[in-house]
């Protein structure tokens, strides 16, 4: 039997199933499937360079200017640095649970132009003053 990466049922299994069905029941699926209107597919266009800004920035803070101590800031970053960082959590190279999700999605085009997007942006400084715990 051969296996599938896609998770299809192989040709034998389904040969098994189709020996089991006589003519008339052959005829009656086919007509079944042939009234059947087609769905829409559920593909959707592939996130423009702005839309791709607006996820990271959600946690990079606006044009990659963090204010979360613990998140880094990308604004400023070398394009071809961030470029590395982004490949790096798309293999795995670099770990990260949230950042292999988001970088998962991006294409080899959608990587390098988010890091020319971010090395275009002016880095702003930010100071980080802890407040005591009570």
């Amino acid at each position: 039997m051969r296996a599938y990466k896609s998770g299809a049922r192989s040709d034998e299994s389904m040969k098994g199933v189709a020996a089991t069905m006589d003519d008339a029941t052959i005829k009656n699926l086919a007509a079944y499937y042939a009234k059947q209107q087609p769905l829409p597919t559920k593909a959707r266009a592939p996130l423009s360079v702005t839309e791709w800004v607006q996820r990271c920035d959600r946690c990079h803070g606006a044009n990659g200017n963090s204010t979360d101590p613990h998140m880094p800031a990308v604004a400023g970053q070398r394009a071809d640095y961030h470029a590395k960082v982004l490949h790096a959590y798309r293999t795995g190279e670099r770990k990260s649970t949230a950042m292999s999700a988001m970088s998962s999605a991006l294409t080899d085009a959608d990587v390098e132009a988010l890091a020319a997007y971010y090395a275009r942006q002016k880095p702003r400084s930010v100071i980080f003053v802890p407040v005591p715990t009570k």
